[in-house]
């Protein structure tokens, strides 16, 4: 019972996932597909405490606990403003399901919780979103006065992409120079103007993930990540596509430039 407790007060404060039974392969509402994907919820402390106690398993969440919002406040928290798109279904948060549904490789290039999943009418291409608002920002706050001063946190940056492009787990050991060299050739730095006047960014980097390994949901076999960064903070939009969306990714990217701009 200790253990129970210890467990208990470890996670209730937190939001939790919890498995809904259903028709996996089919979208759901809320953009989802199960197999593939888990909803996140709130906890209830009261209902938790009461579970253990009795030894019971918690009844399956109601659908206004599910965790709503994240990309609106995170988009907002670092002024950040985008338009919802009427060609693509837009989920609430949610976590990838580990192996075997997703492939490890995938995890190791997306992370586990995307902000949001947008996926396009036509099928061919699949948007992971996942902003820095509300978490640890690249390189801590940058004081207004010192933002003339900025630079790219290239430590920081190349260690967060280099999973993506070396297609390995993310690793505390520091990145080495040789490494770094080998990072720059895979990636693309957009110039600064055009990254001001398309994101009204500092800095927008793209890069393709090459693995054939990771591959979402079985069919998309493509995938591309574009990080837009604007003084310590950035959206990073996972590009998921098809082979066939893969021909013709200069659609979906200009979609996505459409939808995004930070404020002044």
């Amino acid at each position: 019972m200790k253990q129970l407790r210890s467990l208990f007060l470890a996670v209730c404060a937190i939001a939790f996932s919890i498995s809904v039974y259903g028709q996996k392969d089919t979208l759901t509402k809320d953009g989802l597909y199960l197999e593939y994907n888990l909803p996140f919820y709130r906890s209830d402390p009261l209902k938790l405490m009461e579970a253990m106690n009795q030894n019971k398993e918690l009844d399956s969440p109601a659908d206004e606990d599910m965790i709503r919002g994240i990309l609106d406040r995170a988009t907002k928290a670092i002024g950040l403003k985008y338009k919802a798109l009427p060609q693509y279904i837009i989920s609430e948060q949610f976590g990838l399901c580990y192996p075997p549904a997703n492939p490890k490789e995938l995890l190791w290039t997306t992370g586990n919780s995307i902000d949001s999943q947008w996926i396009h009418e036509d099928g061919e291409c699949i948007l992971f979103m996942q902003c820095s608002g509300d978490k640890p920002s690249i390189n801590g706050k940058v004081p207004e006065a010192d933002r003339t001063k900025y630079k790219l946190p290239e430590e920081y940056l190349y260690g967060w992409i280099k999973p993506s492009v070396n297609v390995e787990p993310m690793s505390l050991k520091k990145v080495t120079e040789e490494e770094k060299e080998e990072i720059k050739k895979k990636i693309t730095f957009w110039t600064p103007e055009k990254a001001k006047e398309v994101f009204n960014a500092q800095y927008v980097i793209t890069y393709p993930i090459k693995s054939e390994k990771s591959v979402y949901m079985g069919k998309y076999t493509h995938k591309m990540d574009l990080m837009m960064i604007k003084w310590e903070e950035h959206l990073t939009v996972s590009f998921l596509l098809t082979k066939k969306g893969y021909k013709q990714i200069d659609k979906y990217l200009k979609e996505v430039e459409e939808a995004f701009r930070f404020e002044d």
